[in-house]
C-alpha cells in the first residue's frame, strides 16, 4: 500500500551490555565455527524486562516527536510488539506501557501486535492503515521490546544468528516528521508454519525452553518440503514484497540508499537477502547487527532509530527495510528522509 502522509516523527532504542563473543567461546556456549560463519562480533545482554526496556526506547521517541511539535497524549494509539516472555505471564504488558507513557487513563486501548519477528513493520502497517483510516488520530506510539535469556538458548534459538536483547519504538503521525513512510507490502506462506512447530503436540502448561531446531529438523524430514524449497519459498516472497513494495513508492531497487534487512549473521544475510536480488545498495546496516544480534521484531525500528540518531541520512534519502517472521510473513517498507 502506498501512503501519502504518514510520517515517523520520532524513535528511541534501548539496549542491554554488550557483551564480546569470546566470552561465549569461553564458556562454551557458542563454538568459533559457528562465530565465524555467523561474524558476530558482540550481542546485547539486558538485566531490565522487556516492557522496561521498551518504555525506555518509547520515551526516548516521545522526547524527539515532541521537537517537532508531535503530541503522544491520551489520544494516541498505542502498539506493543514482542516474540517472547515479558517478565510476568497472563499480563498485559501494552496496558503497563502505556500507562507509563501515555498516562494512566488512554482514550484507545493498547494493542499488542503479534507477528513474531516482523513485528515493527506488522505494528508500521496497522499503525499506518489506523491513521489513513481515522483523521481524528493524532498519532501513534510503537513500542516493541524482548529479552532471550535463558532458560532460553540465545545462541541456537535459529540457525545463523544470535538472538539480542533490545527494544525500540516510533511516533506516527502525519504532517511531518524525519522519516515519511511511502509503502509498505506484507505477504505470508503459511505452508512454512511447521518450520517452528516440527512434530510437538499443544502443551497445557507454558514451556519456555523451545527447541526449535528438532522442531525444524522433524518438519523437513516429513518430506513434504526440502531445506532447499524452504529457502526458495522464502525468496520468492522476500524479493516479491520488495518488489512491489519499491513500485509503489515509484523507485527501484539501485535507486535504493539504504538497505536494511533483519539484523541475522553473514552468511544467513547472504543466503536470504542479497542473493535472492542478485545484488543490494551497498550502504547496510549489517554490522551493526553483528555488534547487538537479532533483537526479534525490533530490528527494524531499531534500525531506523540507528540511522536517525548517527546522522546517517541526507534529505531525500531512501531507505528499503525488510522483516520476516516465524508463521512465514514477509514484508517491505520504502521510506523517505526528510
Amino acid at each position: 500500500m502506498r501512503f501519502k502522509d504518514v510520517w515517523i516523527a520520532g524513535t528511541g532504542g534501548a539496549l542491554g551490555e554488550l557483551v564480546p563473543i569470546g566470552d561465549a567461546i569461553r564458556d562454551g556456549s557458542y563454538s568459533p565455527e559457528e562465530a565465524e560463519s555467523t561474524g558476530t562480533v558482540s550481542v546485547s545482554q539486558a538485566d531490565q524486562a522487556p516492557p522496561e526496556l521498551a518504555v525506555t526506547a518509547g520515551r526516548q521517541a516521545i522526547k524527539q516527536a515532541a521537537e517537532l511539535g508531535t503530541d503522544v497524549g491520551p489520544g494516541s494509539q498505542h502498539l506493543h510488539s514482542h516474540g517472547h516472555f515479558q517478565g510476568l505471564e497472563m499480563w498485559p504488558a501494552d496496558c503497563w506501557i502505556a500507562r507509563e507513557l501515555i498516562g494512566e487513563t488512554p482514550t484507545r486501548m493498547p494493542l499488542t501486535v503479534s507477528a513474531a519477528s516482523n513485528g515493527s513493520t506488522a505494528c508500521l502497517e496497522v499503525a499506518a492503515s489506523m491513521l489513513d483510516a481515522q483523521p481524528a488520530l493524532p498519532s501513534a506510539l510503537i513500542t516493541i521490546g524482548d529479552r532471550f535469556a535463558p532458560p532460553v538458548d540465545r545462541w541456537h534459538l535459529s540457525p545463523g544468528m544470535v538472538f539480542g536483547d533490545g527494544a525500540a519504538a516510533a511516533v506516527v503521525t502525519r504532517g511531518t516528521g524525519r522519516l515519511r513512510l511511502v509503502s509498505l507490502v506484507s505477504e505470508a506462506d503459511t505452508v512454512l508454519e511447521g518450520l517452528s512447530r516440527g512434530d510437538e503436540p499443544f502443551h497445557t502448561t507454558p514451556h519456555l525452553e523451545p527447541d526449535t531446531r528438532r522442531r525444524t529438523r522433524e518438519f523437513l524430514a516429513h518430506g513434504g518440503l526440502s531445506l532447499r524449497d524452504v529457502r526458495r519459498r522464502s525468496a520468492a516472497r522476500t524479493v516479491s514484497v520488495a518488489e512491489r513494495a519499491l513500485a509503489e513508492a515509484g523507485t527501484s531497487l539501485d535507486r535504493i540508499d539504504w538497505f536494511v534487512a533483519p539484523f541475522v549473521g553473514r552468511a544467513l544475510y547472504r543466503d536470504s537477502f542479497v542473493r535472492p536480488f542478485g545484488s543490494v545498495p551497498e550502504q547496510t546496516l549489517l554490522e551493526l547487527g553483528l555488534t547487538i544480534g537479532h533483537l526479534g521484531p525490533a530490528d527494524q525500528i531499531y534500525a531506523l532509530h540507528h540511522l536517525v540518531k548517527e546522522n546517517l541520512l541526507q534529505p531525500g534519502d531512501r531507505v528499503l527495510t525488510i522483516g520476516t517472521g516465524m508463521g512465514f510473513t514477509f514484508s517491505a517498507a520504502v521510506f523517505q528522509a526528510k
